[in-house]
């Protein structure tokens, strides 16, 4: 095995059993594969733009990939974390014309218009009849239907940044782990187009019921087999794409560094890691700057 220390401003994505990839310094099991070739130099016009390879960008591009975003095509897209605001840029980079994101968090949702999507606040009411309602409000859309397709008042392509740990729509103080779910199932229109890389885990000693504890949760899957809806699902094959990505950034194409919140030194985590649990103070995507790059900038 191959094995050489890098630095972690370039950032370092889970491989299997090896942790702690939020230090100064990391050990990189097979380095000669598994690390990405950059150009530029430390601290340069890039450097932020390629931490975001290491997993949250190549993510939000591959829940695009499952709900086959492609031209022309509407995504809504649930959760304005970091995953949910790169797959609404990746959806803007495949030319989608219409991209919704959907969050209750005033800051995320900022961010996600930012990057040219719809914010829709869960707060103001059922998101998925928001959706609807601003479709059917928008006249060049419905002008462009042909008879019988105003029944399609939903989108084509639909994504789950969330996960199990989605909140309950009347109750955001309450966890509803088939909240999301639901609603993309509501929300896609026939023959549309789902994709899941919202996290949904097993076991999950904190679940409500004997049956979620185990990762088992009710699915109308008469609906979904009646919309002959496609779904997609899992973890992200981060090396698939992150070299493509890299190039789009490169060739400023792409800038998902325009997500980041907040730059910190690393005494600082403990208290970041604790306002981005609880969403607060604008805690959109935190990077760990180290001492050396505050020298350098001085």
């Amino acid at each position: 095995m191959n094995e050489q220390k890098a630095h972690a401003a370039y950032g370092y994505a889970g491989m299997g059993p090896y942790k702690d990839g939020q230090a100064e310094y990391v050990m990189v099991p097979n380095a000669d594969f598994n690390c990405l070739k950059l150009p530029g130099q430390p601290f340069d016009q890039w450097e932020e733009d390629f931490i975001l390879l290491a997993d949250v960008f190549p993510t939000g591009y591959y829940a695009t990939e499952l709900a086959q975003v492609g031209p022309g095509r509407s995504v809504a897209i649930f959760g304005a974390g970091p995953v949910g605001l790169m797959a609404a840029l990746s959806a803007s980079i495949k030319g989608a014309s219409e991209i919704y994101v959907v969050d209750f968090i005033p800051e995320r949702l900022k961010k996600a218009q930012e990057l040219g999507a719809t914010p829709i606040n869960a707060r103001d009411g059922d998101p998925v009849e928001q959706i609807f309602q601003r479709r059917q409000a928008a006249a060049p859309l419905q002008q462009r239907l042909r008879p019988g397709e105003e029944k399609l008042k939903g989108v084509e392509c639909v994504i789950d940044t969330v996960g199990y740990q989605a909140r309950d729509d009347k109750d955001y103080d309450r966890e509803k782990p088939m909240q999301v779910l639901d609603n993309m199932i509501r929300l896609v229109n026939p023959a549309g187009h789902v994709g899941i890389v919202g996290v949904y885990i097993a076991p999950d000693p904190g679940a409500e019921s004997e049956q979620a504890k185990h990762g088992i949760f009710p699915l109308p899957l008469a609906e979904l087999f009646d919309k002959a809806v496609t779904i997609g699902m899992g973890q992200c094959p981060v090396k698939q794409y992150n070299e493509y990505l890299r190039d789009l950034i490169i060739a400023n194409r792409a800038k998902p560094s325009k997500i980041v919140s907040h730059r910190i030194q690393i005494d600082q985590a403990p208290e970041a890691y604790k306002k981005f649990d609880e969403r607060i103070d604008g805690y959109t995507k935190v990077l760990i700057q180290f001492r050396e790059k505050a020298r350098a900038a001085a």
